[in-house]
Order: C-alpha cells, then structure tokens, then sequence
C-alpha cells in the first residue's frame, strides 16, 4: 500500500532580523507553534505533532501529516502574521505568538495578506475575546463593561491599558480604581497611612500594571494631580464620579448592596470595567457576591456589555490554562455527585 506523502508548505524572510525575531531565541517560538499542533491524545512520552517546524537558512518549513491541510494552513498564517509584525517592529515576544495563533484560527485562509495583531497600549492582544473586552471598552455607546472569568485572562491588565489610553487622548480627565479589600474589611481606619496607603496592599497587581503602561515617574505625577486616584470600595459611597474611568476590580468579592452603590456612582461623561472571576468569592459563605447578582439583573441591558473569559484566555503560563480546566472538571464532577446524592434521599 502506497503511503501518502506529508504535506509542505515554507514561508521565506526578507532579512535575517525578521528571521530571529520570528523564530525566538532557540527557535522558540517555533516550538510554542508546534505545541498549539501537538495531539493530546498521543502515547504517553511519546507526543506526536499534526505540523512540524524547522528553520533552514532564511525560511521555515512547515511538514503537516496528511489529513491536516487546515492546520497546515493555520501554522502559515500565523508565520506570516509574525513575519509582517517583525518587519514594522522587529521585535516578537510569546504574547505575539499566541496573539497569532489565536486569531489566525479563525480566519486561517485570509486572502487579503498577513493578519494583522490587535495593540492596545503597547500591549498585544492575544484572543478573540480580549478583542471584544477591548472594544467594548473603547465603545462609545457602551458605558458599563463587565469582564469576567478565571484569574489570568487579562481582564485588569486590559482594563488598565485602555484607561491610560483614554487618559492620554484626554477623553476623560481621570482614571478611578476601586477595590473590595475584603481582608481588611472595617479594619481600615486602624491601619497606619493615609487612605491609599492603608489600600495599596490590595490594589498590587493594579500599580504593577499603570508602571508597565506610564512608568514610575509619571505614574506619580499623575497620582499627585490626581488624575490617577486609588478609592476602596468602602469610601465610595455618596460620590458621584463624572467624566471619568472608572475599574472595579475583584467585584467578586463585592455585596450586594455594595455592588448596587458603586453601579450607581456613575457619573456624566463617565465610563465603568467591572472585572472578577466569580470562582473566587472570598466573602463568608452566606453573603452572596455582588458580581453575579449585578450579572443576572444587567446582562442584556441596553449600554452594558458582558464579556465572559475561559480557560482558553488565559495568557499566563500554558499550564495554567490546563489548572483551571482540571478544577474546573472537579467542580462538575462535585455538582453531578451533589445531584445525585439528592436524587438518592
């Protein structure tokens, strides 16, 4: 029996530049290619790949096993998506390689040249539904954003990119960041410091993310002019907030009634994130989170947008995506046998 033949396929670089930054140190990024190709189901130690990638001078070839003309196709596009980003910006990091592979699988067979990666801030926008979290954000008939879902999917980091964004095209006059610090609770008048700094602690990954977008120096100039201003949960209440951009983070971990003030103090000419990942509610067992409740009553609400994460948006290690898909098969797993225990009585 005649064996069929793998299929073939090659993408040639203008220069040796585009080459490296394409391929990654050690050829890298071609490796994270290939792993995207990688049968889950293979032997154990023994994985097998639908394409490989191999660099040969100023061009890599692509081999495919027969049968899989489309992933062929896929692992083209995103070479010639990175190829084009390198020549504009000579420079290709992990988060571009993912970016690509996302987005060329839904479009594998683009006529119309290279695809072009998502920016916002600088950042790279790595799949289809951070595209949709950034444009709700960026639309101006829509003044009520939730992004929602596992830890790891960009929601605050996105959020900060895009206020700084509108902060600097001086489409609002500031950015207002806010937070349950449900650790401290009504402990906060007793910590030492002024009012930012007893909440610092807990808006962390907040500050990390304005240093990544505006630097130390103007982070703290702008912090001085307030035109970036840190308000706890707490402290919200009787504010009205206009002409702002306003990010409720980890609003899980809001209640009710806080979730209902905060909603409410929305502004003129002022723009609202909401993001938390309802899995990880650290309130007491008997407070239900403000968040899901907020979810059931505005989803659907005309001027409120909704975006929901998964497993596949997280754009931390690869192995956290498979964390959260293995708790998350536990959880269903728990929920069937609480059913069934209940069916028994």
């Amino acid at each position: 029996m005649t064996k069929t033949p793998p299929l073939t396929a090659a993408v040639a670089f203008p220069d040796v530049a585009v080459a490296q930054a394409v391929c990654g140190p050690l050829n890298r990024h071609l490796a994270l290619i290939e792993e995207n190709f990688r049968d889950r189901g293979g032997p154990r130690g023994k994985p097998t790949y639908a394409v490989r990638l191999e660099l040969k001078g100023d061009q890599v070839e692509l081999e495919a096993r027969p049968g899989h003309e489309k992933e062929l196709r896929w692992a083209l596009c995103a070479l010639e998506s990175l190829a084009a980003h390198a020549k504009d910006r000579r420079k290709v990091r992990e988060s571009d390689v993912q970016s690509a592979l996302a987005f060329c699988s839904l479009d594998p067979d683009r006529a119309a040249g290279p695809l072009t990666l998502p920016q916002v801030g600088g950042l790279t926008i790595r799949t289809p539904r951070q595209l949709h979290y950034v444009e709700a954000m960026q639309e101006e008939a829509c003044d009520l954003v939730f992004g929602v879902g596992p830890a790891g999917t960009g929601k605050t980091f996105l959020a900060v990119a895009c206020a700084v964004e509108a902060l600097k095209a001086e489409r609002f006059e500031r950015i207002v960041v806010t937070r349950p610090a449900v650790e401290a609770g009504e402990r906060l008048g007793f910590l030492p410091g002024a009012m930012e700094e007893k909440v610092d602690p807990y808006l962390q990954p907040i500050w990390d993310a304005f240093r990544g977008q505006l630097g130390e120096v103007d982070l703290r100039n702008r912090r001085d002019r307030r035109q970036v201003e840190v308000a706890p949960l707490a402290f919200m209440r009787g504010r009205t907030l206009a002409n702002a951009f306003v990010i409720v983070d980890e609003a899980q971990n809001a209640t009710i009634p806080q979730m209902k003030m905060v909603l409410t103090r929305l502004g003129e000419g002022s723009r609202m994130v909401v993001t938390g990942d309802p899995s990880q509610i650290d309130l007491p067992r008997a407070t239900p989170s403000g968040l899901a409740h907020a979810l059931r009553l505005l989803e659907g609400v005309t001027g409120v947008e909704v975006i929901r994460f998964a497993a596949q948006d997280v754009v931390r290690h690869r192995l956290v995506a498979r964390i959260i898909e293995a708790y998350d098969r536990d959880e269903a797993r728990a929920r069937a046998a609480s059913v069934e225990d209940q069916q028994d009585v």
